[in-house]
Parts: structure tokens; C-alpha cells; sequence
């Protein structure tokens, strides 16, 4: 039996999975990269989707990119790590999806931090501030 999903015309979306924070200014470098691949590739649907505490989550960005006519998602976890979310939480989030839009593909990436692009990134910014031997774009007002 063929899949549905592979005989129609592949129309991609891609969600940028964060973990979630209360704090608004959290959000502003994944909303950064989410406005980076926007600017870079504007025919392909993107947004940003969190798991825990702050809107959207994996679900919505989901039907919402489907809504607009994506059948084939890519997830992209912006983790540092493969932890326990990636393992376990977001392949079973990816099921349920599954379950409820079958003529969907969901795709998902390993954790961006695992990539060696990223990888190698931060190590030279972890050499630059080393170098630097001040801190730079770090603005930390004392609450007292």
C-alpha cells in the first residue's frame, strides 16, 4: 500500500521546537532563528513551537502549518542535547500527530546542538570570550 502522503505534491513546513520558558525574553533568539529562515527561504512555512510553558505547542504550530497546506513537516529540536524530550517526550508528541493527520509526513532532526556546525560554532565562542576575557551582548541588571 503507498503512503498518501508520497503521491500527493510535497508542500514542506518546518517547526523550530524550544522547550518553553514564562520568561518572554527567552523566546527572542528562537523567534530569531524563525525569522532568520523566513528572511533566507520566505516560500517555506515556518514557525517556532514550544513544549512546555508558553504558546504554541507542537500540536498547534502542527495543524496550524497543515492548515495552510504543508503535508510533509520537519521538526527541528533547538536542544543543545538529545535528553530525555528528544528521546522520548517529542517521538511520542510525533505519534499522536501521526494518529490525527495521516496524509501528513512528520519528519524529525536530531537535536541542533548535536549538529557539528553547531558544535564547532560554539567552541568558538567559548575560544572568543576565553580570548576576550570580558563578557560581551550579556546584560545582567541586579534585582535587588
Amino acid at each position: 500500500m503507498q503512503d498518501p502522503a508520497s503521491s500527493a505534491t510535497i508542500r514542506p513546513g518546518l517547526i523550530l521546537l524550544a522547550h518553553g520558558s514564562r520568561d518572554p525574553l527567552w523566546r527572542q533568539p528562537i523567534e530569531a532563528v524563525q525569522h532568520a529562515v523566513q528572511a533566507m527561504q520566505p516560500a517555506l512555512p515556518c514557525l517556532s513551537a514550544y513544549l512546555e510553558a508558553c504558546a504554541p505547542d507542537l500540536a498547534t504550530a502542527a495543524e496550524t502549518l497543515i492548515a495552510q497546506g504543508s503535508n510533509h513537516l520537519t521538526v527541528l529540536p533547538l536542544f543543545l542535547g538529545t535528553g530525555k524530550h528528544a528521546r522520548e517526550d517529542i517521538p511520542r508528541l510525533l505519534d499522536m500527530l501521526r494518529q490525527r493527520h495521516p496524509q501528513c509526513r512528520f519528519e524529525l532532526q536530531t537535536a541542533a546542538g548535536e549538529n557539528p556546525r553547531v558544535t564547532a560554532l560554539l567552541a568558538q565562542l567559548a575560544m572568543e570570550a576565553a580570548a576576550s576575557g570580558s563578557p560581551t551582548n550579556i546584560k545582567i541588571q541586579d534585582k535587588k
